[in-house]
Parts: C-alpha cells; structure tokens; sequence
C-alpha cells in the first residue's frame, strides 16, 4: 500500500510539481501564435525527460551522490563553479517568476494589486523552506499541483478539435515566424534530473528498489 502511495505521489507531483508561470506563459504565448502546431514538442520531451529522471534516480541510488556532487568530483570545484553560479542565477530568476505568478494569481482572486502582494507571498515561501520538513515539502504542496487539472477541464469544455491535435503530435514546420517557433518549442524544465536525485538521497532509495 505504501508503495502504491509513492506511485500515486509520483503521478500527482509530475502533474503539477513542475508546472509554474513560466510553462503557463510559454504554453500562452504558443497557443496563441501557433495553435496546436507544438503540441509535438511536448511530447517528445515528456518522454526524453522520463528517461532522463530514470537514470538520474538510479545514478543517485547506486553511487549515493547527487548529480551536482558527481560533477564536482569528477571534474573538479573550479570546472563545477561555472554551472553551479549559472545553476543559481536561473533559480533565483524563477524563484522572482514564481513570487510574481502567485501574486498575480491573488491580484486575479482578490483584486488587490499584484505589487502589494509580492513580499506577502515571499515570506510565506521562506517560512515554508525554513519551518516545513522534506516531506511537508515533497508531499503537501506537490498535492496542490492538483489544481492543475483545471486546464484539462477547460480543454475539454473547450471542445477543440482532437483530429487537429492528434497530427499536431507529429512533428511539423512552421509557416510563419520559424526563429520563434524553434525558441518557444525548445523549452523544457531541465532541473528536474538535479530534483530527483536529491530525492533519491533523501528517502534514502537504493539499488534494490530502483529495480
């Protein structure tokens, strides 16, 4: 029971764990430009970033190193340094993305400008990294990634045309536009593989379980 739990976490966090502002804006900004047109880049990356956690889940559990420490040592700190100074100048941009999406959800909710919300919800962010356990973390608020099936509502009441999204999956070239497209298609959430194998060391997963 306690295994299918972990799986049905899994499923949970992966529907919405990942999923902040900057994949809604993207998401917006290919939609109304190409339609269905990049649906195929989505597909292809869900499954080239499935592979890609795998073998970050099992490098973790069979060397116990995380793949920032594996980089480290087999590298060297002064090679190391420039992605993990890069690395940290990404988080902290969309560390300041998040604080602005979620302020500009509550402006939506309450009508309060977003500008009066921004600290408000920074607070509340460095209390929950402070103050919350691993699990509070992992579990709890990958829960609310739930929410995010509302755009799966809103598609289907949307009744878009399936057999258009359907060829869309195949990959195509556009009309219009071709340097944006290529910018926009080419967007993924690559520090997924450095997340997992965190998570890997912290429920201590091994060999055996990683199958």
């Amino acid at each position: 029971m306690n295994k299918l739990f972990e799986i049905s976490l899994g499923i949970v966090t992966s529907v919405g764990g990942f999923l902040e502002v900057g994949s809604l804006t993207t998401a917006a900004q290919a939609g109304a430009a190409f339609g269905f047109k990049l649906i195929w880049p989505i597909v292809l990356g869900t499954i080239c970033i499935a592979f890609l956690v795998e073998m970050a889940g099992r490098f973790a559990a069979v060397s116990h190193h995380t793949i920032s420490d594996a980089v480290r040592e087999r590298f060297g700190f002064n090679f190391f340094l420039w992605p993990l100074l890069t690395t940290f100048i990404v988080n902290l941009l969309v560390l300041a993305a998040e604080i602005g999406g979620v302020a500009i959800a509550l402006e939506f909710a309450t009508g309060i400008g977003f500008q009066f919300w921004a600290i408000p919800v920074a607070l509340v962010a460095w209390v929950l990294l402070w103050k919350g356990t691993f699990g509070f973390i992992e579990k709890g608020v990958s829960i609310l990634g739930l929410v995010t099936l509302c755009f799966v509502v809103a598609a289907a009441m949307l009744k878009p045309d399936w057999k258009e999204i359907v060829s869309a999956a195949l990959p195509s070239l556009p009309d219009h536009d071709k340097a944006r497209y290529w910018f926009i298609g080419r967007q993924h959430p690559g520090g997924i593989n450095l997340a997992l194998s965190l998570s890997v060391l912290f429920i201590r997963c091994d060999r055996g379980q990683m199958g």
